[in-house]
């Protein structure tokens, strides 16, 4: 009797998951049907910046696949933002249980190792000097929220758009190219005739690494637009990564703290340590 009660049950479960699932609605996704315009340089900064997608905070679900060589993994994972201070990603592969965490803040880049007890703690400084590609808060918030972005600012102005030079691939996309005389990085980013960037491309050539980050499946949130794919390439001269971000319940503006927490009794290592523990996972 227990055990055909329990059956029941379940497949009842099962069922209801499924038509939930069934039911979730699609999301709307938006294609750019607009051909690229003659405008002036300022007026097409200006409108890239215009339709960046506007937040105080933002939350969401990811769904991540990761190929490296012949290795392909994927994870669930989550990711959280206030704008301007903070930026948190957990990987949670089963069950919601967290193996990997990482903590950025325009001072500090913090990675937790949970399966293996171990973190890195380092300013954003040091970073930068080992990594170019991509190593800057302002950066990596960018690159996750389909911003426009110059190295080691803050903010864009639209008087910015001088630091640039501009072209066109074809006729549904501009391009628009700057170099970080710093660290040596060159930037571009390919923007479809909507004013939305489409594509962005990081390269350090002489030590050749390389970040390439595209957006697909614009979809409308909160009657705006927002990218519910992204793909990124990672590569240097020995090494590629190419992984697949999908998101899902997004959320906005909701009250959100974050904070660094180094659990106790971990052990602190080093950023190389960390990549070559991952690498070999």
């Amino acid at each position: 009797m227990y055990t055909s009660r329990y059956r029941h049950t379940l497949i009842i479960c099962l069922l209801s998951a499924l038509a939930f699932t069934a039911c979730k609605p699609k999301q709307k996704i938006v294609y750019s049907a607009s051909p690229v315009e003659d405008k002036a340089h300022h007026e097409l900064f200006s409108d890239i910046i215009a339709g960046e997608f506007p937040y105080r905070t933002l939350t969401a679900k990811l769904n991540l696949g990761v190929t490296s060589g012949t290795k392909s993994i994927s994870s669930r994972a989550s990711l959280q933002i206030v704008k301007d201070e903070a930026l948190f990603i957990s990987i949670q592969p089963l069950f919601g249980v967290e193996v990997f965490r990482l903590f950025m803040n325009p001072d500090t880049l913090f990675l937790l190792d949970r399966m293996n007890k171990r973190y890195v703690l380092e300013p954003i400084t040091a970073l930068k000097k080992l990594y170019p590609v991509g190593f800057d808060y302002y950066t990596m918030q960018s690159l996750f929220t389909n911003a426009l972005f110059m190295s080691g600012k803050q903010e864009i102005a639209v008087t910015d758009y001088r630091a640039f030079s501009y072209g066109r691939t074809d006729g549904q996309n501009y391009q628009i190219t700057a170099r970080d005389a710093g660290s040596g990085v060159d930037y571009s980013f390919t923007v479809n005739g909507d004013d939305r960037i489409t594509f962005v491309h990081l390269m350090q050539p002489e030590r050749k690494y390389y970040m390439q980050w595209g957006y697909h499946n614009f979809a409308l949130l909160n009657s705006l637009v927002f990218p519910h794919k992204m793909n990124v390439t990672l590569s240097s001269a020995s090494r590629r990564i190419d992984a697949e971000i999908l998101f899902s319940g997004i959320v906005t503006n909701d009250p959100l703290q974050l904070s660094l927490n180094v659990p106790l009794n971990y052990t602190k290592t080093s950023i190389s340590e960390i990549l070559k523990i991952l690498s070999q996972k």
